[in-house]
């Protein structure tokens, strides 16, 4: 017959950690039922309220550019009728106005700023541009090039060629690869148009060596020539 089992051949001679465990979790709940309950009503809250702002800004930003492919193939046609320009900024607007927060709207302020431009409406388009560049996005493509470009063409439009040299500064000192030669020549030409011949040679000398075009090459050497 066999013998019997000891709980000490058993090593079972202290209680089991897990039922001690868990022995002291149900006695602390007992004793602080109240306490208890609110730390998990306070978690599934917490839960609950992040899951929400996920699912809604996953929603937001994805309505935002449903609205703005569908305004990028509305605004497609390439006519600067009165009629279409302001079709064109009607949709845009209603983007930015919608989702304001969107990357949507940040993109299409840029839009709004050129068609703005080509509509004549100097001053909403300097507004658009600058809100574009004041926006937190991606540079990768050189758009905040453009867009400090554009604010300075808007100047340059209006003839307040300090204030355009100023962008055209900005844009050549912000991230501008394949755009260096167009930055310079920006510069030179407003100090050209404010009769500092000096450093419009300088500026256009920099661009002639940025310069991979070779119609502009030749113009840019004329620029030269007739300033020397």
């Amino acid at each position: 017959m066999a013998s019997k089992i000891s709980k000490k051949d058993l090593n079972l001679d202290g209680p089991d950690k897990f039922q001690s465990t868990m022995e002291l979790i149900t006695d602390y709940i007992a004793e602080n039922k109240k306490r208890f309950y609110s730390i998990v009503a306070g978690t599934v809250l917490a839960v609950f309220i992040a899951v929400f702002i996920y699912l809604y800004w996953s929603h937001y930003q994805y309505a935002a550019r449903e609205m703005y492919a569908k305004s990028q193939k509305e605004t497609s046609e390439n006519v600067e009728s009165p009629e279409i320009l302001a079709k064109n900024i009607k949709i845009y607007k209603e983007l930015t106005d919608k989702y304001p927060h969107s990357w949507s709207a940040r993109m299409a302020h840029y839009h709004l700023g050129n068609l703005y431009y080509h509509a004549g409406e100097l001053d909403n388009a300097i507004a658009s541009y600058k809100k574009f560049v004041a926006s937190r996005i991606s540079d990768a493509a050189g758009m905040k090039f453009l867009a400090l470009t554009s604010i300075g063409y808007c100047y340059e439009a209006r003839k307040d060629y300090k204030s355009a040299l100023e962008y055209f500064e900005k844009a050549q000192k912000n991230k501008k690869i394949g755009f260096e030669s167009m930055a310079l020549r920006n510069i030179a030409r407003m100090y050209e148009l404010m009769n500092n011949r000096e450093n419009a040679l300088e500026n256009y000398r920099k661009a002639l060596e940025k310069t991979k075009d070779p119609s502009m090459a030749v113009f840019i050497k004329y620029k030269i020539s007739t300033l020397s």
